[in-house]
């Protein structure tokens, strides 16, 4: 009877989890996956509407590119060696990807991509009709000067790209619309506590609708 309580109780706080959103897994782990390259400021059927600014992301480049693979949405770590292996694949192509994954961030640092003809099971529109949940997230606004990316590659020559890192490490990436593009550059925003509420979109791409600064502890 003791046994059968303990379990009980035990499943509770795991339904409890999961209705809470389950924290992210965490490290790095092998990445080989076959998915589709896409405009990621353009992707997600929620953005659409979604002011933008003069002078965002070129596409081409590590921020502007994500991966749809059958497990998901991938971001790309902002490094001058992921910009240089996606620079001729546009945006549109199927392609085989090995490199890691940071799991915390869904951040890929590639070691090898190359275009491909198919990837069976892929479902590039689930991915973009996603709706997003709604969030309020409190972290700090960092770079890869501070993010914690582990053992992967880090550096900021690609300039100072600002991603939202909460305490418990998990990583989100803002979509570069009017109200967000002050905080992906870092503006009055560096390396600070903030607020923000959002949409969460697959990858942890954030529709961000405010933010706020919060003054240092």
């Amino acid at each position: 009877m003791r046994l059968l309580i303990v379990v009980c109780v035990v499943l509770c706080f795991a339904l409890v989890a999961v209705a809470a959103g389950a924290p992210a897994e965490k490290g790095v782990a092998l990445f080989e996956k076959k998915g589709m390259l896409v405009d990621v400021q353009k992707f997600f059927d929620a953005a659409k509407d979604a002011p933008r600014p003069e002078g965002a992301v070129a596409a081409d480049g590590a921020s502007g590119l994500a991966l749809v693979t059958d497990e998901g949405v991938y971001a790309f770590l902002e490094t001058p060696s992921n910009a240089d292996l996606l620079k001729p694949l546009p945006a549109g192509t199927l392609v085989a990807v090995t490199g890691k994954l940071l799991k915390q961030g869904r951040l890929l640092h590639i070691e090898k991509i190359e275009a491909v003809k198919e990837a069976a099971g892929l479902d590039v529109a689930k991915a973009a009709r996603d709706p997003g949940q709604a969030v309020t997230l409190a972290g700090r606004n960092l770079c890869q000067c501070g993010l914690a990316v582990e053992s992967l590659p880090k550096t900021c020559k690609l300039g100072h790209l600002h991603h939202l890192q909460t305490a418990d490490g998990v990583i989100y990436h803002y979509l570069q619309t009017q109200t967000a593009q002050r905080l992906f550059l870092g503006k009055g925003s560096h390396f600070k506590n903030i607020e923000v509420k959002a949409k969460v979109l697959p990858g942890q791409y954030l529709l961000v609708e405010s933010f706020e600064v919060k003054p240092a502890p």
